[in-house]
């Protein structure tokens, strides 16, 4: 009888275990990164599981797009960086724009191959944001 209930207990736990690991969280903040003129302000991260979610907010200028004799010029190309607080970072496909205003760019991360980070709860203290004016232009590399 004492057996069959200390089974019980394990299984229980075992299985609070597994809730608790994969229970979603986020975190946002505002950022203040400026490249080519392009502001970038915010950024948000939600979990689900080792997959993490991203969005970071942009502002495009006006000035950046108004070349009317040279097309290529109105195309900006950008790539970001997410730092987090335990030392893990998220690195974004390069990503374009082509057209001014307010601007969100969305990305994932797949954290399963590095000891599926991302299910822990986690805080970004800072962004990287890198540029190039034009579609096939040289981005460089994150400092």
């Amino acid at each position: 009888m004492l057996r069959s209930r200390l089974a019980g207990f394990v299984l229980f736990l075992s299985s609070a275990s597994l809730a608790g690991d994969t229970m979603p969280w986020e975190n946002a903040v505002a950022v203040s990164v400026t490249v080519n003129g392009h502001s970038f302000h915010d950024v948000k991260v939600k979990s689900q599981g080792c997959k993490l979610s991203y969005e970071l907010f942009f502002a495009a200028p006006e000035s950046g797009y108004a070349d009317p004799k040279n097309m290529v010029r109105n195309r900006h190309s950008f790539q970001a960086k997410v730092h987090f607080a335990k030392g893990q970072t998220a690195l974004s496909n390069r990503f374009g724009n082509g057209a001014p205003g307010e601007r969100v760019y969305r990305f994932e991360d797949d954290t399963t191959s590095s000891d599926c980070w991302g299910k822990a709860p986690n805080k970004i203290v800072k962004v990287d944001v890198i540029g190039c004016r034009g579609r096939n232009c040289d981005l460089g590399a994150f400092e």
